[in-house]
């Protein structure tokens, strides 16, 4: 690799500019017909200057994905208090992550991106990386937690119709692959730090269909819980600290009934469920709150009964 990166160093910029699209072009060809299938835009496109991500300009940073690891050139780190050590390939990665989803913000560079996320997961796939799969999936997930309808359906109207069914179909492509690595590697995930595990099935909140409860639990760290009644629009500001005050909690929520052992393992139609069960199976230390995510809060306003967890998505709006 040390041989790679010093001839890159001798190299002009046009003969690194086409050594760099070649690579790319003939690693992207590994998954062609998902590629033919799902149809991203292409690199030469215009609208990767317009569709941008937190820090710019995102073409860059997404082709590079599909460069061979040794080709890629010195990268420096957006997340400035990341001391890890990490590879040109790993910061890559990192860094596009974060241009699509800093602060748990939506940026249009997702829907020009997704697309390209999912090849990427279908080329983890083929090399059977473990690792790198689950790191895109909950990678993915996060920065879907940032597609809240409410926000984000006024912008779709703009969009371009066939880029909008390149990410909706990538989102699709997403889900059904998900499934498959649970099923596949549930024994691996389980043997994962589980600081990574409860963001790994939060993220899966998101990709399953509810990116609101998936940005309800990420930007409250599974702790603080704002309410806003979806009735009267009271705001309950005894409810900000949420589990850090968890007399309080216990005192306003009335917990929704376990359904542990009731999940088939399949089927995600019931989020509650299948949420409640696959956090249960990874032992995550905070799966006693989602009874109370998904428990019933009265509003001391109005009287109206509802989802805790509804609530906090009305907070979000």
């Amino acid at each position: 690799m040390t041989n790679n990166k010093e001839k890159l160093n001798s190299m002009t910029d046009k003969e690194l500019s086409d050594m760099w699209k070649a690579e790319i072009e003939k690693s992207l060809t590994e998954v062609q017909e998902l590629r033919d299938k799902l149809k991203p835009v292409s690199f030469e496109s215009p609208l990767w200057e317009e569709y941008r991500g937190a820090y710019g300009d995102i073409r860059e940073d997404v082709a590079f994905l599909f460069c061979p690891k040794d080709l890629i050139p010195e990268m420096g780190k957006i997340i400035r208090l990341d001391f890890e050590d990490k590879d040109d390939e790993r910061i890559n990665f990192d860094n596009l992550c974060e241009n699509l989803s800093h602060q748990l913000s939506f940026y249009d560079a997702t829907y020009l991106a997704m697309p390209y996320l999912v090849l990427l997961l279908e080329k983890k796939i083929k090399e059977q990386n473990f690792h790198w799969q689950m790191m895109i999936i909950l990678q993915a997930g996060m920065i879907l937690s940032t597609d809240i309808p409410e926000y984000n359906q006024p912008k779709e109207a703009d969009i371009p119709k066939e880029i909008l069914e390149s990410y909706k179909m990538s989102k699709d492509i997403l889900r059904e692959k998900t499934k498959e690595f649970i099923e596949q590697h549930l024994d691996q995930i389980k043997e994962e730090k589980k600081g990574d595990l409860l963001y790994f099935a939060t993220a899966l909140l998101a990709i399953f269909g509810d990116p609101g409860a998936a940005f309800g639990l990420a930007i409250g760290v599974w702790e603080q819980t704002p309410v806003c009644c979806t009735e009267c629009d009271y705001y309950d500001d005894d409810m900000e600290d949420g589990f850090y005050n968890e007399e309080l909690m216990k005192e306003k929520i009335q917990p929704a009934e376990s359904v542990i052992g009731k999940w088939d393992g399949k089927s995600f139609d019931d989020t509650y469920v299948w949420f409640s069960n696959f956090v249960h199976q990874l032992g995550i230390e905070d799966e006693w709150k989602i009874p109370y995510y998904y428990g019933t809060y009265t509003c001391p306003e109005c009287g109206k009964k509802d989802i805790l967890i509804e609530m906090m998505k009305n907070s979000n709006i």
